[in-house]
């Protein structure tokens, strides 16, 4: 029982993180740019891209955030903010890669298909419910959940821009927007997938 209750609370962040490791790749960015209105800016499209790539290595590996740094494009403060997403992020990815194999082979050991497919479904339930909740709150307030998110896990004034300042020229709202939107729904149909996954096994044994 204690292994099943664990798997179905541990299966949403997993889920969840698992879908922003695979989010945080070149491919999501160049996605996204092509999907995004971007504001009026001196820089081309390509310029921004490059710019918004070198962002996106700069909170995935030391390397990348030398480069970030020494590009001398970035301020301070947004050197700063970009430091404290890689921690969060090298955090996330850490618990992600310990937890996840665990999760596993708990799951496997579990006593018959029964057991594995209610797992499946109640923690489906679960990410149901906030995947839903991430997609109606970013359609009707997304600046608050936006605003919820930083201040949670950053200082309330670490996070705050100029709109001339480079993060907000390469990464404006309708970037996080929209990023928020494609990996809730991807979120929301891989966890769909798995559910039917898991009915069928709970089908399997009755």
């Amino acid at each position: 029982m204690w292994k099943r209750v664990l798997l179905s609370l541990l299966y949403p962040s997993l889920l969840v993180i698992l879908s922003i490791r695979l989010a945080f790749s070149e491919p999501f960015v160049e996605f996204l740019y092509s999907r995004i209105e971007l504001p009026p800016d001196p820089m081309s499209y390509e310029v921004r891209l490059s710019i918004a790539k070198l962002g996106l290595r700069s909170v995935l590996s030391e390397e990348g955030m030398r480069e970030f740094v020494q590009s001398g494009l970035f301020n301070q403060r947004e050197i700063k903010h970009m430091e404290d997403v890689k921690s969060l992020l090298s955090l996330f990815f850490t618990f992600l890669y310990i937890a996840l194999p665990f999760w596993f082979f708990i799951f496997l050991r579990l006593r018959g298909w029964k057991e594995r497919g209610m797992v499946l479904i109640s923690g489906g339930l679960l990410l149901e419910g906030f995947a839903l909740f991430v997609l109606f709150a970013s359609i009707v307030s997304y600046e608050w959940i936006f605003e919820a998110f930083h201040n949670l896990f950053f200082d309330p004034y670490s996070w705050r821009f100029r709109e001339e300042d480079m993060l907000l020229r390469v990464y404006p709202m309708d970037f996080w927007f929209w990023a928020t939107v494609y990996t809730a729904l991807g979120v929301f149909i891989v966890n769909a997938s798995l559910q039917a996954l898991g009915f069928l096994l709970w089908r399997k044994s009755v």
